[in-house]
Order: C-alpha cells, then structure tokens, then sequence
C-alpha cells in the first residue's frame, strides 16, 4: 500500500512538473508574421505585420532582421509601433537601419516617459510590433525570414533586472508572387508525415 502511495505521490509531482513546464513554454514571447503567407501578382504589393503574442511582461524595445528574397520581392515601406494607437508611447526612439539588400533591420525603443504599469496596460497579451509592405518583382517564392530578434524588458534592465525578455520564439512567413509556387514548405512536411504515416500503418497491416 505504501509502494502505490508512493508511486501516486511521485506521478503526481511530475505530472504537476510538466504542467508548470508547459505553462511556463506557453508563455513565451512569440513574433511571427501575419499572414503567415500570402499571393500577389508582379507589380502588386505584399503588406504584413511583424506580431508580438505571449507576452506576460510588457516590452520596452525591439530589434530583428526581415530578411527576404530581393530578386523577387522588392521592401518598399515600414512602420515601426503603427497602432493605432502606438503602444509604445508618444516618442519613442526609432534606430531602425531599414532595407539593405534582401534585409530589413528594426530597432525601435519605447518613449522613456513610458513606465513598466503604461506599457504593459497597452501593450496587453501582444501588438503589432511593425507594418511592413513589399512589391512583386518576378514570379517566385520569397521566404520572410525572423533573425536576431530581441525583445527588451520594459526598462532594458537599467533598475537591476534582466535586460531582455527570455524564451523568444520567431515564426516565418513567405510571399508567392505569380501564384505558381507548388505548395508551401509546410504543407509538404504535412503531407510527407501523413504519408509516412499511412506507410506505417499498411506495413503493420501487413504483418
């Protein structure tokens, strides 16, 4: 009886464990693109937003590279915080290197009037941390690419804390320009898993 007991107590605290892990990986800061892919025409424009989601601390400031592919995409305008209205405050710091090549760097840092209760009464569980429009080119498929992404803590650790919100996790995107781009990446992952899958399966049948 004190065996069961025992190994209840011990499922029970890895069960508790796990749970705590998952929540904690939950809420993880998550930037992504949105949509996650889109179709336009050559000479048409792409425009997507850059996302912050998951956040259970508010952000004083970022920095990432877009990088995509410049022979078939064309970067043609950004906006750093585009609200409405801006979550980020009234002045904020714009450091942003903007289009070189097949890159776009961000850097935006929140107006320091702001304080840790204003942003995170804004900000909330996630914003829009930029607007971003590209112009077709040629047909192709260009990948959005998320790189360097850094999200700051509400003071970027000037009071003692950590400078940097952890656990930050970067979700790509694309853009087919012409509509013949075969399917997305992903799709194919999915339909090669199914498949394998099936295979399995029939295999196990089989025997």
């Amino acid at each position: 009886m004190k065996t069961i007991s025992r190994t209840l107590r011990v499922l029970a605290a890895t069960a508790l464990a796990t749970t705590v892990l998952l929540s904690q990986a939950l809420a993880s800061p998550i930037v992504s693109i949105s949509p996650v892919t889109q179709t336009i025409g050559v000479g048409g424009f792409a425009t997507i937003d850059i996302i912050v989601s998951g956040l259970t601390d508010p952000t004083g400031g970022f920095a990432l590279t877009l990088s995509f592919n410049n022979t078939i995409l064309s970067g043609e305008s950004f906006a750093n915080d585009p609200g409405p209205p801006p979550k980020m405050g009234a002045s904020p710091l714009d450091l942003s290197g903007g289009f070189s090549g097949n890159t776009l760097d961000l850097f935006f840092v929140a107006d320091m009037t702001e304080t840790e209760a204003s942003l995170a009464a804004s900000e909330g569980g996630g914003f829009t941390l930029a607007t971003v429009t590209f112009k077709g080119l040629v047909d192709g498929l260009s990948p959005l690419t998320l790189s360097n992404v850094v999200l700051s803590t509400w003071d970027g650790g000037l009071n003692g804390g950590p400078a940097t919100l952890a656990g930050v996790e970067a979700v790509n995107g694309s853009v087919c320009v012409g509509g013949n781009c075969g399917p997305e990446p992903g799709s194919m992952l999915l339909v090669a898993t199914a498949l394998g899958a099936l295979a399995i399966r029939r295999r196990k049948q089989a025997a």
